[in-house]
């Protein structure tokens, strides 16, 4: 779980093995989607962009549909397509239907197009491979094209870069990559992009009224006894004393009035205290398992820890809020309980509460509920007044009726009396419970209200959320960061390294990771293999990249001779993980878990859990690593000099279709 203040926190319990510590799936983001019925033109930007991610496949696909089937063509669309046709293969890996797709803009662009030197400079860097000595100086050739162009041609054709007029190519690109690693406020924007979308403020409701028939039907008689006998009292006590019965019939019925009135307020604020006492005076209990519950149990356990107040101590903190830890998760627990909320969409509210429970805390203020709902000690003088003063009404009128009736009186005015009180209760009771909803319905708004505040805050914390292009860019700067790294650590010129290959994998044991609809996973933190093919043997460079704060802490080195290759695999697992595994001659195999488990569907909204984690696969750089290191194993050293001489055939292919493409 991220925490916006501090960052990244592990919420695993002590027991549980966890990998994954949030994610989010962003959508409906229509970055690599086409609509139902796309142009031409929308068909080829979202294949654009399934390249700049690094979805090569997808990237053929779409652009091949643009400009083959559906006749985009311009400079620029066949620029793009042959870069999809390279990107993340050899050319041996290019099946000759594809390069035949060049062969159908046979003419389509003219010298003076402004793409038309980026495609002649990628066709040099071809045919350069053939020619004994590489590439002659192409510096000229760099400076026509645009920064766009020079990026774009390094990151998509990097794996035919290797003669030494290339090193000005490299150059350029690990300036680019230095400048753009921490371009756009990234150390800042990076880690919301693993915030999943917040869900919206919610409080529970509040208790409903609940007035059965019968009370209703009981107050309602036992009022109409009530009246009947007192106005027959009222009546005799007239005839005996005239107007001092009218005034002190006036007196009973304020009396009356007052002291149930006073009585509603005093019952109400008592009712709610207790509620309030009972609900936060509870122990904790925690949820085992791995549902929603027990998700927002280790959010609320997990941030009550982390916000303790500076001057407290941690275990008195906790003890001292157990109750109001229970009683805010259940709360949390009983709104948001649906099949379809991912926990971590709530995570927002969670913090708000502990931060408000801290606040609140520190300023002596937790309880401050008892203060405000202590009955006051007028109220509690004006219902026993007031009903000391119906009594002495209510006295006076049997004693004046006494006079005229004295026989039929006395048991009339015994049922007056229990009337008045039955209804008097009944009543009570009836107003309190409207008064303790309006006073709930009242304190909802408010919370509400606060909430929606800290909603509308997090909301806009998160509005310049990077999107799935930006990430593409800054893990192409890493890896490039990586690669120089790499050449320095190892004193290498670019001439020196005959072929090389990255992998990139979730950096185990806690990472967060999130994606766009259709998109690879992007992780919080990788771990990124480079294997550099050299004359002398394989240099391998494992670093753990921090991708939020852009630093790679942990680096390890390890050299062996190509005859010590036994076998390269990515095996899947029983439970959907992709594993690469690398056995060597000696020593235990290198093993690299390169995607997690597909997603629960239910619990994350994933559509596709199993395409995206063939998709990330294809950004991780998983097939050409394996074509590398398949071929060494295979061949040994020799391999290199093998795929040059295989190369030979598709290579003039390309090169006859590159130069068709020109008018």
């Amino acid at each position: 779980m991220n925490d916006a203040r501090t960052g990244p926190a592990n919420l695993a319990a002590d027991s549980s093995n966890v990998g994954v510590q949030a994610e989010a799936i962003h959508g409906p983001v229509n970055v690599y989607q086409v609509a139902a019925a796309p142009s031409p033109e929308e068909t080829f930007e979202a294949g654009l962009n399934s390249l700049h991610a690094g979805m090569a496949p997808e990237a053929r696909k779409h652009i091949r549909e643009a400009v083959v089937l559906r006749n985009y063509v311009n400079g620029r669309s066949c620029f793009y397509l042959l870069l999809a046709l390279l990107s993340g293969r050899t050319l041996q890996q290019v099946p000759p239907g594809e390069i035949a797709m060049l062969r159908c803009v046979r003419g389509a662009i003219k010298d003076d197009d402004e793409w038309a030197d980026a495609i002649k400079l990628v066709d040099h860097l071809l045919t350069s491979r053939a020619a004994e000595g590489g590439a002659a100086d192409i510096e000229p050739e760099l400076q026509k094209l645009t920064d766009e162009q020079r990026n774009d041609i390094l990151q998509h054709m990097e794996m035919f870069l290797d003669s030494s007029a290339e090193d000005a190519l490299w150059t350029r690109a690990f300036d680019a990559a230095r400048n753009d690693r921490y371009a756009k406020d990234r150390q800042k924007r990076a880690w919301k992009f693993f915030q999943p979308e917040p869900i919206g403020a919610r409080v529970r409701s509040a208790d409903p009224v609940v007035i059965g028939v019968g009370t209703w039907s009981g107050a309602t008689a036992i009022t109409a006894l009530a009246l009947a006998t007192g106005g027959f009292i009222a009546a005799a006590a007239w005839q005996h004393t005239g107007s001092a019965a009218v005034s002190a019939l006036l007196a009973l019925a304020a009396g009356c009035y007052a002291s149930v009135r006073s009585g509603v307020e005093w019952r109400c604020r008592k009712e709610r205290c207790q509620a309030k006492d009972r609900e936060y005076l509870r122990r904790p209990v925690t949820t085992r398992g791995d549902g929603f519950a027990s998700k927002i149990d280790r959010q609320f356990n997990h941030y009550f820890s982390l916000y303790t107040p500076p001057d407290a101590d941690r275990a008195g903190w906790l003890s001292e809020t157990a109750g109001v830890r229970r009683a805010l998760r259940d709360e949390v627990v009983t709104i948001y309980r649906e099949s379809t909320v991912n926990a971590k969409r709530v995570a927002w509210l969670t913090r708000y509460l502990v931060a408000d429970v801290a606040r609140r805390w520190q300023a002596g203020k937790l309880w401050d509920y008892r203060k405000e709902l202590r009955v006051p000690r007028l109220v509690k003088a004006m219902c026993v007044l007031a009903a000391i003063a119906a009594a002495a009404a209510g006295a006076f009128l049997v004693w004046s009726g006494a006079h005229v009736r004295p026989f039929v009186l006395s048991p009339v005015a015994l049922v007056a009396v229990a009337s008045i009180w039955f209804a008097a209760r009944l009543w009570l009771r009836i107003a309190a419970a409207y008064k303790r909803h309006s006073a709930d319905m009242a304190e909802n708004k408010g919370l509400l209200a606060d909430r929606q505040a800290a909603f509308d805050r997090w909301k806009r914390k998160l509005a310049d959320r990077p999107d799935d292009l930006e990430m593409a860019r800054w893990l192409e700067c890493d890896r490039k960061a990586l690669m120089e790294q790499a050449m320095g650590l190892y004193r290498l010129k670019r001439q020196d390294v005959l072929a090389h290959a990255f992998i990139e994998a979730p950096a185990t044991p806690f990472y967060d990771r999130a994606r766009i609809q259709d998109g690879p996973w992007r992780y919080s933190k990788y771990k990124i293999l480079l294997f550099l093919l050299t004359k002398d043997g394989v240099r391998q460079l494992t670093m753990r990249l921090d991708f939020q704060k852009v630093t790679f802490p942990i680096r390890a080195r390890t050299n062996y001779r190509y005859d010590a290759f036994t076998s390269v695999q990515v095996a899947e697992t029983d439970n959907g993980e992709n594993v690469f595994v690398l056995t060597l001659t000696n020593g235990d195999p290198i093993k690299v878990k390169v995607t997690d488990p597909p997603t629960d569907v239910t619990e994350t909204e994933d559509k596709d859990p199993q395409g995206a984690s063939q998709v990330t696969l294809g950004t991780a750089g998983i097939w050409n690593a394996l074509h590398v290191l398949e071929g060494v194993a295979a061949e040994g050293k020799q391999w290199i000099a093998f795929e040059r001489q295989r190369e030979k055939v598709p290579l003039a292919e390309v090169s006859k279709a590159v130069n068709a493409v020109f008018a």
